[in-house]
């Protein structure tokens, strides 16, 4: 037989200032108490403090009047202080001052002249059940409105849905996310209100279907109809709500908002793909290898360059394409001259830079351009000069010096280039314009031209928009080689598109440091309507007008 667990002893303290009537209730108590107890006794003042200061207190029996500080005195602080169960003591007469302590907090009153051991210690008995019972109500208020504070203060979007998808609960956050008041959404269709769009909701519908038959949903993505009409992005997680007793009562959906970092995440991916184009697009040949010299990044320019096709290169060494050499040494080096092995075998010699690449302080591989010896060495015109007019020059430009002509279409620019020509100087044009027409035009019978063209045409020199280098080299060749020479380059604006200002920039800067040193002068067309200000002024700061 299982033995019944002993309670622990009662302790009761008893205040009242006639030593006989405590007697009296020890009495009682003993006859009547299906507990062990302690009765402790207070007579004054001093001493109910004292007591109650050390605490471990069951139960308080108090007699109204008290001396030097009445029953209901120490009721009030009993009660505020929550210490334990108070009983007044009421003497005849004092019914009405009774009735008073229980509306001030005591659980009950025993009337001094209908004591008896039953009714004592019945009233003892119901005083702590009502004072446990009490205490518990006390703890479930406390935990509700700590579960409720914590839901209305979270950070994240909180909503209970009923079987019939209405909102039964929500909290500030939702508010906020949603824009609906919380009277606007309680008691209202929460897949109806914030999914206006059929499809939306019946995907969102599906979902916490499955919560219903018992599966947990995390972190699924769902966008919701603000009531603006603004959308907002947000990611989920949903159970079933319960009964104390098992039984299902809706769902209860959690939520942060990650409208702002499904942005970042599109800007991102928009800023990667961006990058990536750049790279493949670039006239450059680009490619990087990690630190085992495999080929994990490949442009088209590479491709052109070396007639692989696709992934050829893929993950594959890269020394594979290199002639008689291992892979490249892990090390930021510029112009060196390897041999490649092309798609058909035979060998190209290339211009060769290497980088590093890091990130967060770790090698990563090595990024790898490679340039065509033959497009960095430029094409070679020879200066020649046109038969002599007997006119007298118009234009007298300063050899070393570069000058602008700001027109709309290459008129006066070409005038001043036609002058210096005819008149012994030996000129290059370099024109977007067909230079069959320029020659026709100008009569120009023996000057050498350059056509800015992607095409490759026959017996013309074809240099395309995006070979500066090239172009810069073979303004080089002839100016070392003039005695004395005029250049017209009237293709300003078409470089400027194909590769933006400051590349042009420099590279009109590097003219100008070959200019200064040779015998030569250059003439650049620019159209002011189509750079900016700031632009224009750049351009200008370092060349001569034309009288």
């Amino acid at each position: 037989m299982k033995m019944e667990e002993a309670k622990p002893i009662l302790k009761i303290l008893i205040c009242d200032d006639d030593p006989g009537f405590c007697e009296l209730v020890r009495a009682y108590l003993r006859s009547a108490s299906e507990r062990e107890f302690v009765l402790l006794e207070a007579r004054r003042k001093v001493e109910i403090q004292d007591a109650l200061d050390k605490g471990g207190i069951d139960l308080i029996l108090m007699d109204i009047l008290m001396p030097e500080k009445s029953g209901m005195e120490w009721l009030e602080e009993i009660v505020k202080k929550k210490i334990a169960p108070v009983v007044m003591l009421t003497g005849f007469g004092s019914e009405e001052i009774a009735v008073q302590a229980l509306h001030k907090g005591a659980i009950d009153y025993i009337p001094k002249d209908h004591l008896t051991g039953d009714r004592i210690w019945g009233t003892i008995k119901a005083a702590l059940e009502a004072w446990k019972r009490k205490q518990m109500e006390a703890e479930i208020k406390k935990e509700k409105e700590f579960s409720e504070n914590l839901i209305e203060t979270a950070g994240v979007v909180i909503v209970g849905i009923d079987l019939d998808d209405n909102t039964i609960l929500c909290n500030t956050k939702t508010e906020e996310v949603t824009g609906y008041s919380k009277e606007e959404l309680i008691g209202k269709n929460w897949l109806k209100l914030v999914y206006p769009v059929a499809t939306r909701r019946e995907e969102v519908s599906k979902i916490l279907k499955s919560c219903l038959d018992g599966a947990q949903v995390k972190a699924y993505d769902a966008v919701i109809t603000r009531k603006d009409g603004s959308e907002r992005i947000l990611s989920w997680d949903t159970t079933s709500l319960k009964e104390a007793y098992g039984e299902t009562r809706g769902i209860l959906c959690i939520a942060q908002d990650i409208t702002e970092r499904k942005q970042l995440e599109q800007e991102l991916k928009e800023n990667r793909d961006y990058l990536e184009s750049m790279i493949q697009e670039s006239p450059t040949a680009i490619l990087s290898t990690d630190l085992s010299g495999n080929v994990v990044v490949v442009n088209k320019s590479v491709e052109k360059l070396l007639g692989y096709k696709g992934d050829a290169l893929m993950d594959k060494p890269l020394s594979m394409v290199i002639s008689g050499q291992g892979d490249l040494e892990i090390a930021d080096k510029k112009d060196f001259t390897i041999d490649f092995v092309k798609e058909d075998g035979s060998k190209i010699p290339l211009n060769v830079s290497t980088s590093v690449q890091q990130f967060k302080g770790e090698q990563k591989g090595l990024i790898v351009t490679l340039k065509d010896l033959s497009e960095l060495k430029g094409l070679f015109i020879t200066p020649v000069s046109e038969v002599v007019v007997e006119t007298e020059m118009k234009y007298r430009l300063e050899q070393g010096s570069m000058y602008l002509v700001e027109e709309e279409k290459p008129e006066k620019s070409f005038d001043v280039f036609v002058d210096s020509v005819k008149h012994g100087r030996q000129g290059l044009y370099i024109s977007r314009q067909n230079p069959a027409i320029v020659r026709e035009k100008y009569q120009l019978e023996k000057t050498p031209d350059i056509w800015l063209t992607r095409n490759k045409i026959p017996e013309e020199n074809c240099i395309g928009p995006d070979e500066l280098v090239k172009l810069y080299k073979t303004i080089e060749n002839f100016v070392g080689q003039a005695d004395d020479g005029v250049i017209l380059f009237e293709a300003v604006e078409y470089l400027v598109i194909q590769n933006g200002f400051q590349p042009v920039l420099k590279f009109i800067q590097s003219l100008n440091d070959v200019i200064m040193v040779h015998p030569s002068r250059l003439i650049v067309v620019v159209d002011p309507l189509t750079l900016d200000g700031r632009e224009m002024h750049i351009l200008k700061r370092d060349m001569k007008t034309i009288p």
